[in-house]
């Protein structure tokens, strides 16, 4: 375990008192939770920038995990925020208050910094502790077998059934809490911002809950809610369903509970503060967290009983079990404690959280002093991480990455790895409880890196082992290309494997992802293309040698779209004179593709008025084919024979050196000259690059190249933690402030270098400038790649070219949110 970065904010100048080192569970305290596309969310009492301490309340913040110091607000409530959540697919956003107030937002116009509430529910008086959203009934699941399997039967989409089903048994949007009392509810969107709500209570007697955790398993939730009364401590479970009469929206929800064993805490000193529910396919087990931390597994057991009351059919249990069942046994299922792990130095607990997904088998425990990895089959810690516990020193800054704390009791959070140095002030001021303890932690999906929140809303970020430092460099390779693997077929985003990965290993993680993808069937490779060709991107972006290969798959991925919008205008029925190019469509002949491209190439007769009036809808798309017409020429100039001896001796990527790149653009030159774009002469020399290279091919590229001067170069300067600045970990950054050492800006190579390349004031996704000169008005931003693009709303275009924009619409081309960035 390492920390990768800390935040720092700006201290208040008048604090509550005792506010850190209180015990107390009433107190609200700061949450965090990071989502699926690894985007965090995490509340604070007061506004990021308020030194003042003039906006207590709730305030609730996301954040791209790459660049965690541009946070944007996405609500403030006038009561503190008690439960936090994010739906499976990282898009819907659940904040509950104390009061009972629960709201889920979403994302306007997929901008990250845009939000708007999409429905509400109440349940008046109700302190909401804890939330999650229904299932949706897909599971992905990851089986052990050989690495050299097949990827379709090594990672399987499951289909399941969901939380709540709709019409036809499709599943319905919705989220359940859990409130301080033991209300569990259940909300639906109805009509209008109003959800539809039911409710039901673990126990008749209201209990006082003081922690609560909800999972999902076989279309139920699994609730399990820490109590207290009096002296008596114990953990109440119960299989929730949420079912509704009829599949009919206006029907109302109605929510069952059964009981399951509850766990009894015999010792008085066991105060659980923090819950967490480990599940596989064969156990149920439940993390409890207080003074120290204990594993407890539902089983099923068997008591035998006299032959006279063993009549009728024997009763089983409510959960998967391995008991023996015989006529003469009465089966049930009771709580057994498996494991237990103490703290040391007399602290307690304050969260664990456990891996949510199949590959990562490991939790995460806070303390206010230290954090804890802990597997599930051993009873020792893997790895511990201590916290500085006073302010008289916090960790050094890296070279100009950010700024140290100015006020050491703001201070360091979570100390570094050993052996690194601190920094320390020039005066030292001994304050007690002046460090900030950590009050939260979550894990990301692919249980790559853990993100803790500490008492003043300072986040850190921790990489995970993968799998263990001992562990061979073969294995380490093939244990992070199945979980990029895992990420392509679930769709999760994989930052968080990328940024932890050992810079030793990219290119044996690039050659192994590619050999692996390319022995996969057909079908396989066709549907899941275009995330190979995005993580193939990721991978090589991270290393600052490979930028240029990176730029060549962004632009094979452009062009990848472009081909497909241009597909959809030639499907229809088309003139004699254009059957050529719908045959190009047919992916069942690709041989008679080079036949026909030839043919096109040789002679097109664009002079019949049906050619014409045919090829009229591809006027709209002319911008997409400029960019393949100089995407082509830069193709052609990286022939030159300095790069040729430099490619012999490293591995990468270019596109005159891929058949199947070189296709595709020899398709959109020929579109290309059908629109009257140009490119007359590059369908000669692209038709040529499948054939052995003889030097006449090498003087015709450079003699096009030098009539044309037009490049493309699509690695554009960024600033993110993933970024290969080779700046050392640890990083310490400040909210708001960008740090100007993070910027890296690829430097093009000579042949990808003119006059017209396109550069930070052009949409890097339509091939055009952003208006305004220099100074654009209004454009959305990546913050993980750089790319910039015209704010989508935007007045009706034509299909075709909604049709290309749209792929980018929810999301970059490297998978990054987009941001709205405006100069009004």
């Amino acid at each position: 375990m390492e920390l990768i970065y800390s935040m720092r904010r700006k201290p208040l100048k008048c604090e509550p008192p005792h506010f850190d080192i209180t015990s107390d569970p009433e107190i609200i305290r700061p949450i965090c939770t990071i989502s699926t596309c690894n985007i965090i969310a995490f509340t604070s009492l007061t506004e990021l920038s308020d030194c003042d301490g003039d906006t207590w309340g709730g305030h609730v913040y996301v954040c791209d995990l790459d660049t965690p110091w541009d946070s944007h607000k996405v609500t403030s409530t006038v009561h503190p925020v008690s439960a936090l959540e994010w739906d499976g697919e990282g898009k819907q956003l659940l904040v509950a208050t104390t009061v009972g107030e629960v709201s889920v937002y979403g994302q306007k116009d997929f901008l990250l910094n845009e939000w708007t509430c999409l429905y509400t529910a109440t349940f008046p008086g109700e302190h909401i502790i804890k939330a999650t959203f229904f299932h949706n009934g897909r599971r992905v699941l990851a089986l052990e077998k050989k690495p050299d399997a097949p990827v379709s039967e090594r990672i399987q989409i499951l289909r399941s059934t969901p939380t709540l089903k709709g019409f036809g048994g499709v599943a319905c949007r919705g989220a359940c809490v859990i409130s301080s009392t033991g209300l569990v509810g259940a909300l639906q969107a109805g009509e209008g911002t109003r959800a539809q709500v039911a409710s039901d209570c673990l126990r008749s007697p209201r209990d006082h809950i003081c922690a609560a955790s909800i999972a999902h398993k076989n279309g139920n939730l699994l609730v399990a809610a820490a109590w207290r009364r009096g002296s008596k401590r114990g953990v109440r479970c119960a299989v929730c369903s949420v079912l509704r009469s009829n599949t009919s929206r206006a029907s109302p929800l109605a929510v069952q509970l059964q009981p399951l064993p509850t766990v009894y805490l015999l010792d008085d000193d066991i105060s659980p503060v923090s819950l967490c529910w480990w599940l596989r396919d064969d156990t149920d087990a439940l993390l409890i967290a207080g003074n120290n931390l204990t594993l407890w597994k539902l089983t099923e057991r068997s008591y035998p009983v006299h032959k006279l009351l063993s009549k009728g059919p024997v009763q089983g249990s409510t959960t998967p079990g391995g008991g023996p069942k015989t006529l003469d046994c009465f089966n049930t299922v009771s709580w057994q404690q498996a494991a237990a792990w103490p703290l040391e130095g007399g602290e307690s607990a304050t969260h664990v959280c456990a891996a949510r997904l199949p590959p990562a088998a490991h939790a995460v425990l806070a303390t206010p002093r230290a954090l804890h990895l802990l597997p599930r089959d051993t009873h020792h810690y893997l790895v511990s991480r201590p916290i500085v516990s006073n302010g008289t020193s916090a960790p050094e800054t890296a070279a100009g990455a950010g700024t140290p704390p100015k006020k050491i009791k703001y201070g360091p959070g979570l100390a570094p790895v050993s052996g690194a140095p601190t920094w320390k002030p020039k005066t030292e001021t001994h304050l007690s409880g002046g460090a900030a303890t950590v009050w939260c932690v979550e894990l990301s999906a692919l249980g790559s890196v853990a993100v803790a929140l500490d008492s003043r809303s300072q986040l850190h970020v921790y990489k995970l082992l993968q799998p263990a430092p001992d562990v061979p460099t073969p294995l380490s390779v093939q244990h992070v290309t199945s979980l990029l693997e895992y990420s392509m077929v679930s769709g999760y985003d994989c930052l968080d494997v990328l940024m932890t990965l050992k810079s030793n290993i990219v290119e044996a993680v690039y050659e192994r992802l590619t050999e692996n993808f390319q022995r996969q069937a057909q079908s396989f490779q066709q549907y899941y293309y275009h995330s190979w060709l995005k993580l193939r991107i990721s991978l090589c972006s991270l290393s600052g040698a490979w930028q240029s290969s990176a730029a060549a798959l962004s632009a094979l991925q452009l062009c990848g779209a472009a081909w497909a919008a241009c597909a959809g205008a030639l499907r229809d029925d088309k003139p004699d004179a254009l059957a050529a190019l719908a045959a190009l469509l047919d992916d069942h002949a690709p041989p008679d593709h080079d036949k026909n491209l030839l043919a096109l190439e040789a002679k097109m007769d664009l002079t019949s008025e049906g050619t014409l009036q045919a090829l009229q809808p591809l006027q709209a798309l002319r911008r997409p084919l400029q960019r393949a017409l100089h995407t082509a020429l830069t193709a052609l100039a990286a022939m030159q024979p300095s790069n040729l001896h430099q490619m012999q001796h490293q591995h990468g990527y270019e596109l005159w050196c891929a058949a199947g790149s070189a296709g595709a653009l020899r398709r959109l030159v020929v579109l290309a000259r059908a629109c009257g774009r140009g490119g007359d002469a590059l369908g000669r020399a692209l038709s040529r690059l499948s054939m052995p290279h003889k030097p006449d091919l090498l003087e015709e590229c450079a003699l096009l190249c030098a009539q044309a001067p037009a490049r493309v170069w699509d690695a554009l300067p960024r600033c993110c933690v993933a970024a290969p600045h080779g700046r050392a970990w640890p990083l310490f950054f400040e909210y708001g402030v960008e740090p100007k050492s993070l910027r890296y800006v690829p430097e093009p190579p000579p042949f990808a270098q003119s006059d017209i390349t396109p550069s930070l004031d052009m949409d890097s996704i339509r091939y055009m400038y952003l208006g305004g000169g220099r100074r654009a008005a209004r454009w959305r931003q990546c913050g993980r790649c750089g790319a910039r693009a015209l704010a989508a709303a935007q007045p009706s275009r034509h299909p075709l070219q909604r049709a290309y924009d749209g792929r980018f619409v929810a999301a970059c081309r490297c998978g990054g949110k987009w941001t709205l960035v405006s100069n009004v």
